[in-house]
C-alpha cells in the first residue's frame, strides 16, 4: 500500500513538473491544438477601430469541422454573405446563388477584395499557431497570456487586405505597434485578442490604424455543421 501511495505521489509530482515546464508559447499552441483535435467548433470575430466603429465585414460568424469545410457568415454593407471553404476552393453566396471564388473575383472591385481576404483567410485555431511564433515574449497574468508582436508580423497585419493600385509603390506601413492577448479554460483557447496600431502610406494617402479584433470561440464539438449541397457541389 505505502509503495502505491509513492508512486502516486511521484506521478503527481511529475505531472506538476511538466506543467511547470510548459513555457507560455507551448500552453497556447496546446490549447489551440486540443480544440482543433475536436470534430467541429465554431466562433465569432467582431473587429472595432478607434472610433468605435466595427470592420468592413461586421462580425463574422465561423464553424469548422475537422479535415472538412470551414463556413463563414457576415455583412458587406448590408448584404448578408455566405461563405464555404475546403482547401485551396471556395465558394460564396450572396444576391445570387453560389458562385466559386474564381468566378466572385472575375466581377472586380470589392468583390474581388473580399475573395482576395477569403483566400488568406485562416481559421482561429491555425492563426493562433502562427501569432503564438510572432510573439516577442509572453507573460501571463489575470488568467490570461499576452505578448508583444514582432514589428514584422503587425507590419503584415496593418498590411492585410491594402489594394496596391497599378503602377503604385507598395504600401508602407511605421509607427507599427501591436500586442495580443488569449484566455484559456482548462487547458483549451476560449478566446484571444489583437491589437494592432500604426500608418500606413500608400500612393499619396496615409490612414492611421488602431484596431482591436476579438475572436471568441464556442460549441467545440458540439457545432452543427449544415453545408447546403449547391455550395458541396461547387467545392468538389
Amino acid at each position: 500500500m505505502k509503495r502505491i501511495i509513492v508512486l502516486s505521489l511521484i506521478g503527481l509530482v511529475a505531472n506538476a513538473l511538466v506543467a511547470a515546464d510548459s513555457s507560455p508559447s507551448e500552453k497556447v499552441t496546446k490549447a489551440a491544438t486540443q480544440v482543433g483535435d475536436k470534430m467541429n467548433y465554431s466562433w465569432a470575430t467582431t473587429t472595432l477601430e478607434a472610433d468605435g466603429s466595427p470592420g468592413r465585414l461586421g462580425t463574422i460568424q465561423g464553424k469548422a469541422e475537422k479535415g472538412g469545410v470551414t463556413c463563414l457568415s457576415f455583412s458587406v454593407g448590408d448584404l448578408p454573405v455566405q461563405v464555404c471553404m475546403q482547401g485551396q476552393k471556395g465558394t460564396a453566396k450572396a444576391m445570387e446563388g453560389w458562385q466559386t471564388f474564381d468566378e466572385i473575383a472575375q466581377a472586380g472591385g470589392t468583390a474581388a477584395a473580399v475573395v482576395r481576404y477569403l483566400r488568406s483567410y485562416k481559421a482561429p485555431v491555425t492563426e493562433t499557431v502562427i501569432l503564438a511564433g510572432k510573439v516577442k515574449e509572453f507573460k501571463e497574468a489575470d488568467g490570461a497570456i499576452t505578448g508583444e508582436l514582432k514589428e514584422d508580423a503587425v507590419k503584415e497585419l496593418l498590411l492585410f487586405g491594402t489594394r496596391q493600385r497599378e503602377g503604385q509603390e507598395s504600401p508602407k506601413t511605421t509607427e507599427a505597434k501591436g500586442a495580443v492577448k488569449f484566455w484559456i479554460k482548462e487547458g483549451a483557447l476560449t478566446k484571444f485578442e489583437i491589437k494592432i496600431s500604426g500608418k500606413v502610406a500608400a500612393g499619396d494617402r496615409e490612414s492611421t490604424i488602431n484596431r482591436t479584433t476579438t475572436v471568441e470561440i464556442k460549441d467545440v464539438g458540439t457545432t452543427k455543421m449544415d453545408v447546403p449541397a449547391e455550395a458541396k457541389a461547387k467545392l468538389t
